[in-house]
């Protein structure tokens, strides 16, 4: 974050840091009771989640929201090497053990899911449920204009951290988002990257996307849903029916391999639908927290 941009984030939680592995991180921790570990993605922050915290709170339950490395108000290195899935992993692992997190629900979106997932299947102790929103548990075909724009070594970079192509193609209207996106909030998804040095864990991310069995991430996120079949630990997840990156049938499938999942459609919303329908989401997410709670209850 440069000096003067905290002056302009319109942010409605307070502000809390931690030092990790020479990089600061900033996390919400918002409410009490249960906590709800809620992981955003590429290429946004936790403001994402501004709309469905609030509920959350007001029901019992302690919501942290951290920013990933390179986004949000935490530290961005400028070199794309320092990115990778299993650092992101490492420093949320470390957010939890240094609040002392157990029994905890993980929320998580877009690279917030492999990363999220990955975190949760190495801590199971501390698991108390998973909600999966629109994301992947393992290698996904890769569209070749994709490859092209975003994952080309010399050509991504320039787009993407001197043209800023992917981000305005992600808050475009009416491509990820299905319903009008506040010109004020498009501001703040906007802000946390306002030079070309700051958009290197932007640039980073499609580039770690495993895209055959060579790649270094490909059995670290291959492992994600292999897991999960046999691991017993309640799962909700929501999709949205008019996401062009992850289809309702991804999600389904999900639910349907794991031991105990349920699936939720969220009707008429985009990739982002913690923006496109808000109260939905947070209140499915808050009716399977209690539901877990409830059974906890019956089994005491």
């Amino acid at each position: 974050m440069e000096p003067d941009d905290s002056k302009r984030f319109e942010y409605p939680f307070s502000s809390n840091f931690f030092d990790v592995d020479g990089v600061r991180i900033h996390y919400v921790d918002e409410g009490s009771g249960q906590p709800v570990l809620l992981v955003h993605g590429q290429p946004t922050w936790s403001y994402l989640y501004r709309k469905v915290i609030p509920p959350l709170v007001a029901a019992g339950f302690r919501c942290i929201a951290p920013d990933l490395m390179g986004f949000g108000l935490s530290d961005k290195p400028t070199k794309e090497s320092a990115y990778t899935v299993q650092r992101h992993v490492a420093m949320l692992s470390f957010l939890v053990q240094h609040l002392n997190l157990r029994s905890v629900t993980v929320v998580c979106h877009d690279w917030g899911g492999p990363i999220g997932l990955r975190f949760a299947i190495d801590h199971q102790d501390a698991i108390a449920g998973l909600v999966i929103l629109n994301t992947m548990a393992k290698p996904l075909p890769i569209p070749w204009w994709f490859r092209l724009l975003f994952r080309s070594p010399g050509l991504s970079t320039f787009l993407v951290r001197r043209l800023d192509l992917l981000r305005r193609v992600a808050f475009a209207p009416k491509i990820l988002f299905k319903r009008r996106l506040d010109p004020r909030a498009r501001e703040q998804y906007f802000l946390p990257h306002n030079t070309s040095t700051q958009r290197a864990g932007v640039a980073a991310f499609p580039k770690l996307i495993p895209s055959n069995t060579a790649h270094p991430t490909y059995t670290y996120v291959s492992d994600i849903e292999s897991t999960l079949k046999t691991w017993d630990v309640p799962v909700l997840v929501m999709f949205s029916d008019r996401d062009p990156v992850f289809k309702p049938r991804d999600g389904q499938h999900l639910a349907d391999v794991v031991p105990n999942g349920r699936f939720y459609l969220v009707k008429g919303a985009g990739h982002y639908l913690q923006e496109d329908a808000a109260d939905e989401v947070a209140e499915q997410i808050k009716k399977f927290l209690e539901a877990q709670a409830g059974q906890k209850d019956i089994e005491r």
